[in-house]
């Protein structure tokens, strides 16, 4: 049975966690004599609780103390030997030296004292974290916010051994990575959550804090593409309005999100151009904060058109909606659906939740950000400049963009591959 742990009833192990919107110091739970790590005592419950910090608690002297624990692993050794120190303390054996005075300076940071008061003028690591995503909450996307929580609260705070925001170098980095692998996170993975972290702690003022050599390798793969045969099979089994669904994602490039909140004034017909815009009535924001303008083929705008003057749409309404007219977040099952009906589906998938693709609209082959990867693809086939591309996808930086230069090869390569002299090698049939 779960019981919370106590040392020897004289150092408790605790953590503080969030319990509603305030934080709480709670005992933590041992089973079978081994602490269970992110369980806890929160009001007789056993609850799992990733975020927080441990803590040592002791009372000295009739006075109750506290001392920041060391990584998981190391709790109990550290609670025994917290506790074997009171004990020779209280039989006299060790005698407390004074702590010497040491200097602050701007280049250097002294280790920290085991039981020393927080400093108010300073700001803690985990301040700093929850004050960095009470910012993304409201200023960034819901998913971005997603995102940042787990790589900050579940695995940084976790693997800092330090207090506060001010002591970090690149050795916490460092351990920070091994954490992640340590928990079998993928090299792309840890890499994306090194940056949500140096993201955060550039705003305390530190920067190039770890190495070029430093950071996580992982192969860049190419980016998978719809062919022309499965595009033609998608639209010949698809609806009116799943085809028209299908062409908008192709020839727009737009984003998932940014196509459900697509409205009709965000469609140029005379110019033909598709808009992304902010739709604060939706709480929707472009990526980046950048709004952009992406040139529609013009039997693309007849199409949408049409459809407009059908359903006697207003400006502001959803060109792509659900049936109640809000934004559609199925968009992935209809495509899914489509490839079903013309059995495309490899056969061979199996979802998270044991779906089979070769019983049902669950191939993972088929996703919607990969009509997005032919976008961009094709639009480098055709010709158009990488900076050009850029823009219309709405890259920040264009090492995004040039990474679908890997999956490309110009017609005019192809033709001197095929009448170049190894070419005849490649005919010979023996």
């Amino acid at each position: 049975m779960a019981r919370a742990k106590t040392y020897a009833d004289r150092v408790n192990i605790v953590k503080m966690v969030k319990v509603g919107d305030k934080w709480a110091t709670v005992p933590v739970i041992e089973r079978n004599g081994k602490i269970i790590r992110d369980h806890v005592l929160v009001k007789g419950r056993d609850e799992h609780h990733p975020e927080g910090r441990y803590y040592l608690d002791w009372y000295e002297d009739g006075r109750k103390r506290r001392q920041t624990a060391p990584p998981f692993e190391e709790l109990l050794a550290a609670a025994r030997a917290k506790f074997i120190e009171l004990r020779a303390r209280e039989a006299g054996i060790l005698v407390e030296l004074p702590k010497p005075k040491t200097r602050l300076t701007n280049h250097s940071t002294p280790a920290r004292a085991q039981s020393s008061p927080p400093d108010p003028n300073r700001v803690t690591m985990a301040a700093a974290v929850d004050q960095f995503l009470e910012f993304c909450e409201k200023q960034r996307s819901i998913r971005t916010f997603r995102t940042y929580r787990p790589a900050l609260k579940t695995y940084f705070l976790n693997s800092y051994t330090k207090t506060y925001v001010d002591e970090v170098n690149r050795e916490d980095i460092l351990r920070y990575i091994s954490y992640c692998f340590d928990h079998g996170l993928a090299a792309r993975s840890v890499y994306d959550k090194v940056v949500t972290v140096l993201t955060l702690l550039k705003r305390h003022g530190h920067k190039k804090l770890i190495e070029t050599s430093d950071w996580p390798d992982y192969v860049e793969t190419i980016r998978p593409v719809y062919e022309p045969e499965e595009i033609h099979a998608m639209l010949r089994h698809a609806t009116p309005i799943e085809a028209l669904l299908i062409k908008f994602f192709l020839a727009s490039g737009f984003r998932n999100r940014e196509t459900r909140f697509v409205a009709w004034y965000d469609i140029d017909f005379r110019n033909s151009i598709a808009r992304v815009t902010a739709k604060p009535v939706w709480k929707f924001s472009p990526k980046n904060y950048e709004e952009r303008a992406v040139p529609l083929p013009e039997a693309m705008i007849e199409q949408l058109q049409r459809l407009k003057a059908e359903r006697r749409a207003t400006a502001a309404d959803l060109v792509f909606p659900n049936t109640k007219g809000n934004p559609d977040t199925l968009h992935i099952e209809i495509i899914k659906k489509v490839a079903w009906r013309a059995k495309l589906n490899c056969g061979q998938c199996v979802s998270e939740h044991n779906f089979k693709c070769a019983e049902g609209p669950f191939c993972e082959r088929y996703f919607l950000h990969k009509f997005r990867h032919t976008f961009a693809t094709q639009h480098l086939r055709d010709g158009i400049d990488i900076r050009t591309l850029q823009n219309w996808m709405g890259h920040r930086d264009i090492k995004s963009t040039m990474v679908y230069l890997k999956g490309i090869q110009s017609r005019d390569a192809l033709a001197k591959v095929n009448a170049g002299a190894l070419a005849l090698f490649a005919s010979f049939v023996a």
